[in-house]
């Protein structure tokens, strides 16, 4: 969580309330001058009448964002803050809406208040997203940083430090580790502070003003470690055991005062995944009736150098269920039979491999290959329902037989044709960020998740890297 300062939160409030403002005139032009969605044609009514509906509308606005921690903390990541002001603005749409049927002196346009919770959604999390920005530009000059210790010397403390290093971006600067006799093996780039009995002289030597517990205290040690970072005005965050759980909000529960967490990796809702498929079936539809004749000239192609023009292949899909994927070929018409000529299955350490400059590949194939055009047949297998727009890369049947438990949780949601590691992590040979990325996704997935996944997806193909 970032915490916005006084001034941050001024501007926020001042540019939702100009947003707004904004959103009441072009839903009123709209609709009364531009005749969008008309159904009968009237005379515009008096503009007041709207800018007393936005009186309303503003308050309903500030107090829904307000209740949302809209303005009092932001998320570190885009997309998170999309999804609370989406939410917040249909809640508060919604309310506006409900208050002007007891308005029984003037009769709104249902079509305006359509307009203005649409332009609020695709415009209210922008000064948010520049916020967080200009924050993360500090933060990776080292400005602004929260200085932190780790209590633990584990592999999940390491872990945890070495995530934390690698993204200042989110505010903290980890100091080092304090240890609590759990010693393991700590690399020598890593600093061990001291120990816990030690705690509060090595909070003072150290500045620090959060402790990451990624240690499990007996009781009573815990409530004295508490105290005494209450006393100090130092925050503490409790690590879970498994990080890579990815426990979200929907996963705590509380039964009679005790907290749960209750982790289902499949959870997801029979409305989401209906509306996931109607827009998987009209996008698809639609993006492959573009590009039909791409693909038809692609085919002659590639049939121009003997062989067929496309590949099928068994792929592993949801639940671990094989399906035929279809490409475009970009390789030879062996290149399966010839595979063991470039990389020996079960001499690999990891379920994973990637063969750079890879001779079975033709020279239409490295074209195709660097655009991913290649994979535009899979638009079928969307259609077909065998995958989705979005969602972890299938793999081969092959290399799924060697997966261990954690590398199986990315089968746990239908296969994409894009995803989140195509976008932020395209052509990285690190199964463990594969994998990472692949079941954060299964775990945060959502239709606006999708959204942002397939609108950064442009960029990732025209940029190219890691295409082989």
């Amino acid at each position: 969580m970032i915490q916005t300062s006084t001034g941050e939160r001024l501007v926020l409030v001042v540019s939702d309330l100009l947003l707004l403002a904004g959103a009441f005139l072009l839903a009123y032009t709209l609709r009364f001058y531009l005749g969008v969605f008309e159904v009968t044609s009237v005379p515009p009514p008096p503009p007041l009448e709207y800018g007393r509906g936005y009186l309303v509308g503003a308050l309903l606005f500030l107090l829904v964002f307000r209740s949302r921690q809209l303005y009092g903390e932001l998320l570190a990541r885009g997309i998170d803050v999309a999804e609370r002001v989406i939410g917040a603005a249909t809640l508060a749409s919604t309310l506006l809406l409900a208050a002007t049927f007891f308005d029984r002196s003037f009769s709104y346009s249902r079509t305006v208040f359509l307009f203005i919770w649409v332009l609020a959604c695709a415009t209210m999390a922008i000064p948010r997203w520049a916020v967080i920005k200009r924050r993360r530009m500090r933060y990776e000059r080292g400005v602004g940083l929260i200085p932190a210790l780790i209590v633990g010397t584990s592999e999940r403390a390491l872990d945890l430090h070495e995530r934390l290093s690698s993204h200042r971006r989110y505010g903290l600067d980890v100091l080092g580790l304090v240890s609590v006799g759990d010693q393991g093996e700590v690399p020598g780039e890593v600093k061990v502070f001291g120990e816990l009995a030690e705690l509060e002289q090595l909070l003072e030597a150290s500045g620090a003003r959060e402790l990451l517990l990624a240690h499990d205290l007996e009781r009573l040690r815990l409530f004295e470690l508490l105290e005494l970072c209450e006393r100090r005005d130092v925050e503490v965050r409790m690590v879970p055991h498994t990080i890579d759980l990815f426990i979200t909000p929907a996963d705590l529960t509380e039964l009679f005062g005790v907290p749960f967490v209750a982790v289902r990796e499949d959870r997801v809702d029979r409305l989401s995944l209906a509306l996931k498929r109607v827009f998987d079936l009209a996008a698809a539809s639609a993006l492959l009736l573009v590009s039909l004749p791409v693909l038809a000239l692609l085919a002659l192609l590639i049939r121009r150098d003997g062989g067929p023009a496309f590949f099928v292949q068994r792929r592993i899909g949801y639940g671990g269920e094989a399906f035929r994927l279809w490409k475009l070929r970009s390789m030879v018409h062996d290149a399966e039979a010839r595979l063991k000529e470039v990389v020996d299955l079960e001499a690999l350490d990891e379920p994973v491999y990637k063969v750079q400059d890879d001779p079975r590949v033709t020279p239409i194939g490295r074209l195709i290959r660097r655009w991913s055009l290649d994979e535009l047949p899979q638009l079928f297998n969307v259609i077909l329902g065998e995958m989705s727009l979005v969602g972890p890369r299938p793999e081969v049947e092959s290399v799924v037989a060697r997966y261990n438990a954690h590398q199986r949780r990315r089968l746990k949601a239908k296969p994409g044709l894009t995803g989140l590691q195509q976008v932020l992590a395209r052509g990285s040979l690190d199964l463990e960020e594969r994998i990472r990325l692949d079941v954060y996704y299964t775990r945060r997935r959502s239709f606006v998740f999708d959204l942002w996944i397939l609108a950064r997806t442009p960029l990732a193909v025209l940029l190219g890297r890691g295409a082989h």
